[in-house]
């Protein structure tokens, strides 16, 4: 019974237009009759195939009915002919938009945003498609035209200070979200996208401040339970930070950094058990260039404990995956405890200072401290046997 009422008041509204007058277009559009109305204008253009209002309202339902392909045909159709409506341009723009064909999407949307200046919504959308075809800086360029338009639109507020921020320049991002807050201090999107970009600028305290605002109104999500769990990390609220990380993994698709601030928590809670396993975690979700870092950390936890062989292992696996040379320099400094023998030990340290010539390593200074002290043990310890 649903469908039996919007049917006969379609019935009734066709059979009328067919005997008294013209169809009524706007009603069906408004009743969302998209199949009716091509079926109607299908009748129409059969008797008439050059009849570009028809042609021009079938373009239009076809986009609503989502049958983009024939809504392309006829709006493509119409401008070959000269006719060049707002409707088709937008028509066209979200069609290619749709496709990712974004040259002509940014064709038609300089078209329109020609015809409305006064808006930041086609510059923004220009933006992103030049941000999809990889043209960050032109990208960024319009992102400020779409603010400098439309100041008081959120949207473009939030989509030039994600884009600042992306581009590392968050003092810029902060202080447009910090203006934008002054006259929505209750959007929790522009809290988000402040909290987002304090964390990026190492103020932690101010991160936390917008989490709790959205805490106190909302849900976080796990991006947010994640990095707000860092903070309280960083500010050493160690068990907050636990809870909120440990909530952090309950929706999240890509957990290796959650894992990795668990296993600093715990490594700051003296629990070494705890955070042995969150590193090793990390590990089996790694897919980034962390994992080097992984390694080191549960390496350290070996030679606490005094279990060289094991945490010399971790470092040449660090090593062969990743080259790199932060690895040879802790291999040598565990050489030294674990063998008598010296030889080993300035092997790694000079394959370290080798490895550095073209780099700015850390330990540069020590390794050849050590070096000449253990070159000297080797040479006394010679010279007595």
């Amino acid at each position: 019974m649903k469908s039996f009422w919007p049917t006969i008041f379609l019935l009734l509204l066709l059979g009328k237009a067919g005997t008294q007058n013209p169809i009524n277009w706007d009603s069906l559009f408004n009743a969302g009759a998209y199949a009716t109305i091509l079926e109607q204008t299908g009748l129409l253009l059969a008797s008439d195939s050059n009849n570009t209002e028809i042609k021009s309202i079938v373009a239009r339902a076809a986009f609503s009915g989502n049958r983009y392909s024939l809504a392309k045909k006829y709006a493509t159709m119409l401008e070959a002919q000269g006719i060049d409506t707002t409707k088709q341009r937008q028509i066209l723009m979200k069609i290619y938009e749709a496709e990712q064909n974004y040259p002509l999407a940014v064709k038609y949307g300089q078209k329109l945003r020609n015809t409305f200046p006064d808006q930041g919504y086609y510059p923004r959308k220009l933006a992103e498609y030049h941000l999809a075809s990889g043209y960050a800086t032109e990208a960024l360029n319009l992102y400020r035209a779409a603010y400098q338009t439309e100041s008081e639109d959120l949207a473009n507020v939030i989509a030039y200070a994600d884009q600042l921020s992306r581009q590392s320049l968050h003092q810029l991002a902060d202080s447009i979200v910090t203006l934008a807050l002054q006259f929505e201090a209750e959007n929790l999107q522009l809290h988000g996208m402040a909290a987002k970009i304090k964390m990026a600028l190492k103020q932690y305290n101010e991160a936390l401040r917008h989490f709790k605002i959205i805490e106190a109104q909302s849900v976080l999500n796990p991006w947010q339970y994640k990095n707000a769990g860092y903070a309280y990390f960083m500010v050493d609220s160690l068990q907050k930070a636990r809870i909120y990380l440990e909530r952090s993994l309950q929706n999240e698709s890509s957990p290796e950094l959650n894992f990795y601030y668990l296993a600093l928590v715990h490594t700051s809670l003296f629990n070494p058990e705890e955070a042995k396993g969150y590193f090793n975690k990390a590990i089996e979700a790694g897919i980034s260039g962390h994992i080097k870092t992984y390694l080191h950390h549960l390496a350290g936890f070996d030679a606490r404990e005094e279990q060289y062989a094991d945490a010399m292992e971790k470092l040449e696996l660090s090593y062969r995956l990743f080259h790199d040379a932060e690895s040879l320099f802790y291999l040598g400094a565990y050489a030294e405890s674990r063998y008598k023998n010296k030889h080993k030990a300035i092997a790694y340290y000079e394959k370290y200072l080798k490895a550095c010539e073209d780099l700015q390593c850390a330990q540069e200074d020590v390794a050849k401290k050590r070096l000449e002290v253990l070159k000297e043990y080797e040479f006394m310890k010679s010279k007595s046997q």
